[in-house]
């Protein structure tokens, strides 16, 4: 992959933890149906939350869910205190930004698609195994990477 590994705890800048949140009877706001909100709804899933769609439109993918969907464009007074999580996944970076603000305004961990470094969270991909959870993140950077590693990595576990 022609990674340099870090040693632990060295890295200058902005540090971003990784942990592991309990989403169950949590509310989860996704602002935007595209196939990026998709992707990222479809990784919590199966957590146990409850999951709020606020699109014009969504993916078949996202019909196809057991979440709540609403088809009109985003609302300033869409954004409250209900929601342990947001994420902005419109197409447009205004929505986005004004949904973010909201959120930060209010204290509400917000992911923002097109700008990772605006984001308080990133999602990662996961291998989940009766023994382990392993969580990769580029930080947002570059998600097919992370997901190519996650293969790879699954690969080795089915081996061991």
């Amino acid at each position: 992959m022609g990674s340099d590994l870090l040693p632990y705890n060295t890295v200058e800048g902005d540090i971003v933890q990784p942990f592991s949140f309990n989403l169950k009877n949590r509310q989860v706001l996704f602002v935007g149906g595209g196939k990026v909100a998709e992707r990222k709804l479809k990784a919590i899933l199966n957590e146990g939350c409850h999951i709020t769609v606020i699109s014009p439109e969504v993916t078949h993918g996202i019909a196809d869910c057991s979440v709540n969907i609403i088809l009109r464009g985003f609302e300033t007074t869409d954004i409250t205190e209900k929601y342990s999580l947001v994420f902005c996944c419109t197409d447009d970076r205004e929505t986005n930004g004004k949904a973010a603000d909201l959120c930060k305004k209010l204290r509400i961990p917000v992911n923002i698609a097109d700008n990772p470094e605006g984001s308080d969270f990133h999602t990662t991909s996961v291998i989940r195994s009766n023994d382990f959870v392993i969580s990769i993140s580029t930080e947002g950077k570059d998600p097919s990477k992370s997901k190519k590693l996650r293969e790879k990595l699954e690969n080795f576990i089915k081996n061991i």
